[in-house]
């Protein structure tokens, strides 16, 4: 044996019986590749300004009880932080590193540790190759870009997912704990409700359908053994575990009882109903083609079809977590179709079921006999084989890479860290503490709440936020600011919105015309990013 054959044998047992060396290096491999995506001084996504806001407010005053800088929406009077464990923990990150490079730290290592905790759970679970599913749930353009917007998304990712370890291991008391945090770090966090259920669901569908013995029995009714295997001792106490869990998040809250309303809001109005038909709200609560969905699964998609087929060829043969990631892929599928920003879930739940899946196929087969067997029969169809697994080795990784690098690109045109901060500076030198501001949009509202929040402001976070405070006042702010009304506007804003200042995006060059045609409007200040306008009164 050679002097490299023998230091490669040396590393491989090496590493063989120190699991920590595999978990590092899956952690400083998912480190840096998003380290690469955060390198620019942007952020894709304006939310992330309000996030980071929150995070600094905290830092100074503790938690954020009341929030009056939304003059007119229903947050001035029923504000809860539905992400405040999220933004508690950002804390020390941005003392010890400043605002934005501790910000982004804190994502990146949020994502960092999601992706080792997939890597553990699928080691856990004995799937052969790990390795793979972790590159995938790194490279898979779709959750590449969710995943790195610096929100809360990777808490609520790594929150779900431990929910299904809870599941699986049936730890009753820390599936009850880690639902009381949900409730506190996401507003998204009725998922660990479904999740639960789908997984009791799973065990009755395999009970009925598909575990060894289930047909033999033709006279057993196949709908009480579902029933019976739903609901059974040990899943009742999941199920009493998690929404026990979420009830308690929600009582035992500093933003209780108001959170119950805003619950309300925020999950069923904004994130179910979805005003998008009467309110101009974000791109990613609008459904997504199907193209772009094969395009933001990139060479995932290959691995996806190939999976399904696999699963229903040898469905007799799937195991129950085969059946529970089948059902909430589905799911997550389906949230998908409604509304693009669910594939932040619907990727690493298929991912989860490929593996799954392929892992009865990879263990159950002695591929050298297949092989030799397949020489034997012919000469053609070992070829046709191997030209295939090179295929997918190849093509599948070199698509996914691709992805990696139009992240990349894509993060490098963002908004810079700078956005507003000219027009905010000046306001906070020439206004009034607690004066109201108007502006052009809804997602104008967290650049300025980063850099003053001395003032006050008219609608952000969502527009959903202001029509269900008053609809006519929302829509007289949409028709002004999309210049649909351009008479008596210095008037209608003094009477209906009190404000003093007028910010301009610039590119909204009709919006600007119809302000210069009021003798009421006076530019006071303008850089790249906007006019300012001040109301006579």
């Amino acid at each position: 044996m050679g002097k490299w054959q023998t230091l490669a044998l040396r590393v491989k047992r090496l590493i063989s019986h120190n699991q920590f060396i595999l978990y590092l290096g899956v952690f400083i491999f998912s480190f840096l590749l998003y380290l690469m995506i955060q390198s620019s001084p942007t952020f894709l996504d304006p939310d992330s300004f309000y996030h980071l806001k929150m995070i600094k407010l905290i830092s100074e005053q503790g938690p954020i009880i009341n929030f009056p800088w939304l003059q007119f929406t229903v947050l001035k009077d029923f504000y809860i932080d539905h992400h405040f464990l999220y933004h508690v923990l950002g804390v020390p990150f941005i003392w010890l590193l400043g605002d934005f490079s501790g910000y982004k730290f804190y994502t990146i290592l949020l994502n960092s540790l999601f992706v080792v905790l997939c890597y553990a759970l699928l080691k856990k679970e004995g799937i052969k190759y790990p390795s793979i599913y972790a590159f995938l749930i790194l490279t898979t353009s779709g959750l590449l870009f969710r995943i790195s917007l610096a929100k809360a998304i990777s808490s609520s990712l790594i929150l779900s997912f431990l929910t299904i370890y809870c599941l699986f291991s049936r730890k009753k008391w820390l599936l009850y704990f880690i639902s009381w945090l949900y409730v506190w770090t996401y507003g998204g966090f009725l998922l660990a409700w479904v999740i639960t259920g789908f997984y009791c669901l799973s065990q009755g569908f395999y009970s009925a359908w598909i575990e060894p013995g289930s047909q033999e029995n033709k006279h057993d009714h196949k709908l009480a053994r579902f029933l019976v295997a739903t609901f059974s001792k040990d899943n009742l106490q999941l199920m009493i575990a998690t929404i026990s869990g979420v009830i308690t998040g929600i009582i035992v809250n500093p933003y209780f009882p108001r959170n119950i309303k805003f619950v309300w809001q925020q999950l069923v109005q904004i994130g179910i109903i979805n005003y998008r038909g009467a309110v101009n709200v974000g791109g990613e609560w609008y459904p997504i083609k199907a193209t772009e969905l094969i395009t933001s699964l990139g060479g995932t998609f290959i691995l996806a079809i190939f999976a399904l087929a696999v699963f229903f060829a040898f469905i007799k043969k799937q195991e129950k977590h085969t059946i529970f990631f089948f059902f909430s892929s589905l799911f997550f599928f389906a949230l998908t179709l409604k509304s693009r920003r669910y594939v932040e879930y619907f990727v690493p739940y298929l991912i989860f079921f490929i593996a799954y899946s392929l892992n009865y196929l990879l263990s159950a087969f002695n591929w050298k006999k297949i092989i030799r067997e397949l020489k034997e029969a012919s000469r053609i169809i070992p070829i046709l084989f191997y030209l295939t697994a090179i295929l997918v080795l190849v093509f599948v990784p070199a698509i996914n890479i691709k992805d990696v690098y139009h992240n990349y690109v894509s993060f490098k045109r963002g908004y810079q860290f700078d956005t507003y901060a000219g027009v905010s500076q000046y306001l906070k030198e020439n206004s009034q503490p607690g004066e109201i501001i108007m502006h052009t949009d809804w997602d104008d509202f967290p650049h300025l709440f980063y850099h003053n929040s001395q003032n006050y402001y008219i609608v952000g976070l969502d527009p959903t936020f202001m029509y269900n405070y008053d609809r006519k006042l929302y829509q007289l702010y949409a028709d002004i600011t999309m210049a649909k009304i351009s008479d008596n506007l210095s008037e209608l804003i003094k009477d209906n919105f009190k404000a003093k200042y007028f910010i301009v995006q610039k590119g909204r060059e009709a919006l600007r015309q119809n302000l210069q045609k009021d003798s009421n409007f006076i530019k006071v200040y303008e850089d790249k990013d906007a006019w300012l306008y001040m109301i006579k009164y």
